[in-house]
């Protein structure tokens, strides 16, 4: 790979992971923008909500645009429209000049997912897919997590201060709007800060990245592709949509919005969660150390590259439905784990488990908040390996025309799974007043329905990956006899 290759790759992923972190932003000071808005969970859920929805629907307009135009100038697109407007959070006081600029900010977001696949995707062998997408999920999720601790660093409310044993999340929210009145607006300074280098980032990446070859690391294509004289030219044409959206293992990969409804609405109020309800605070750091050395490995180790490898290998073998399965299983087994981890429900302050029904001693206390950061560690394993072999299962049965597409397509049904869970899950709190229960049962009911829209694609998958296939075969040698030709 040459040197300017690799400079704009890097470039073009820098600037794609600072656009990502937007909404990890907002997660971890939920409670202070609640406070300095004077609003509750319910309000931020519908704007967690909307902004999850307008990302999807962006998703799928830049999808379409990502398979016809050159992607450096939607890049370049994306990078203005999101520095501006992260940098103009520094001027918000009321909630709808943040809802606004939410609505903003999730249209530059949007146009991330299909970008970074696709663009990726000319760069990276067929027969790595699984394990390449895994790395760009360890991106975009190391991004997040510095995106949350990042945000976490200019929040200065001392939690240990709020006497979560007592109050109730909506008096512990009060409580802090009261007694910390100076220190509720800092929420606002990441925003403003990566914005800077967001808008940096553009200009670089305006002068400096190139357009890589569509189609170039396709099995039959690469070969052919690798002289410069010689381009593939098929494009997607509005014609094509009747065809992708009728293949049965794109209807069951995309429509499974039900996969991610609970994932969104822990994720969406995981902060929350931890500060108000688990009792996790600087003060009892340490449980957090732990459950991470042992929820990281597990996670990003084995889950996000191990069971990606695995994809990879089963098709690499001849099982042509290998990555299918092994999401599939993913899918299945992550249930299990998930609903009994969530069912312990621990609090860190009061030395409880199982919504505050058992008291432990120290020595107790650990055994089981070890058997808790297991549970969770395993689960949160098999649900990183859905997404790499999800992504190069959905590019496997498309046209490279129409990938583009297709993972705008995915991406806009699980940005609205993700919008329901959030949604959902802001009524159910402020209803229920428990972060616990609301994640238990979504987790238990949505793990359900989903599991429905895997196993059919054993069954799929397999036929439309060779019609693919074939087609691709065909081109190349097409591509291969008109170059002679000339």
């Amino acid at each position: 790979m040459k040197k300017r290759e690799i400079l704009s790759i890097v470039l073009f992923v820098l600037l794609i992971l600072i656009i990502i972190m937007d909404s990890a932003l907002i997660l971890p000071n939920q409670v202070l923008i609640a406070a300095d808005l004077d609003i509750f969970f319910d309000m931020i859920g519908i704007m967690i909500g909307v902004y999850t929805i307008v990302t999807g629907i962006s998703v799928i307009i830049f999808g379409y645009f990502t398979d016809i135009i050159e992607r450096k100038k939607l890049l370049v697109l994306a990078g203005l429209l999101w520095s501006i407007v992260a940098i103009l959070h520094i001027a918000v006081a009321e909630f709808w000049h943040l809802f606004v600029l939410r609505i903003i900010a999730a249209t530059a977001t949007g146009v991330t997912t299909p970008l970074a696949i696709s663009y990726l995707t000319d760069f990276i062998s067929s027969k790595s897919r699984s394990k390449s997408f895994a790395f760009w999920s360890l991106c975009t999720t190391l991004a997040s997590l510095f995106a949350g601790v990042f945000a976490l660093t200019f929040n200065r409310i001392p939690f240990k201060r709020v006497d979560i044993e007592s109050e109730t999340i909506r008096g512990n929210i009060s409580f802090i709007k009261s007694t910390f009145p100076n220190l509720l607006n800092t929420w606002q300074l990441p925003f403003f800060l990566l914005g800077i280098c967001a808008l940096i980032l553009t200009i670089l990446n305006y002068f400096i990245t190139i357009e890589p070859i569509r189609a170039s690391k396709d099995k039959y294509l690469e070969e052919v592709l690798s002289d410069e004289d010689i381009h593939y030219s098929y494009k997607i044409k509005i014609s094509d949509l009747k065809f992708i959206f009728t293949r049965k293992s794109n209807f069951f990969l995309i429509f499974n919005l039900f996969d991610v409804v609970a994932s969104g609405l822990l994720v969406a109020y995981i902060f929350p969660y931890f500060e108000l309800e688990l009792g996790i605070n600087v003060t009892n750091i340490m449980t957090v150390i732990v459950l991470l050395l042992i929820i990281v490995p597990l996670g990003l180790g084995i889950g996000q590259f191990g069971l990606a490898h695995w994809g990879d290998k089963k098709v690499q073998k001849g099982d042509l439905s290998g990555r299918v399965k092994v999401a599939t299983i993913c899918s299945i087994l992550t249930l299990p784990f998930l609903l009994i981890a969530f069912s312990m429900s621990p609090n860190v302050a009061s030395q409880t488990f199982f919504f505050k029904s058992i008291y432990t001693d120290v020595i107790g206390f650990w055994i089981l908040w070890i058997i808790f950061s297991i549970l969770l560690g395993v689960g949160l394993a098999f649900t990183f390996g859905i997404a790499p072999n999800w992504y190069s299962s959905l590019i496997d049965v498309n046209l490279p025309e129409n990938r583009g597409t297709m993972i705008a397509m995915g991406s806009f049904i699980d940005t609205f799974g993700r919008a329901l869970g959030a949604i959902i899950g802001g009524f159910m709190i402020a209803f229920t007043d428990s972060f616990s229960s609301t994640i238990f049962w979504s987790t238990l009911i949505f793990g359900i329905i989903s599991t429905c829209f895997w196993v059919p694609l054993f069954f799929t998958c397999k036929k439309d990956y060779i019609e693919v296939d074939n087609l691709l075969k065909e081109r190349a040698e097409s591509i291969k006899s008109m170059s002679h030709a000339k």
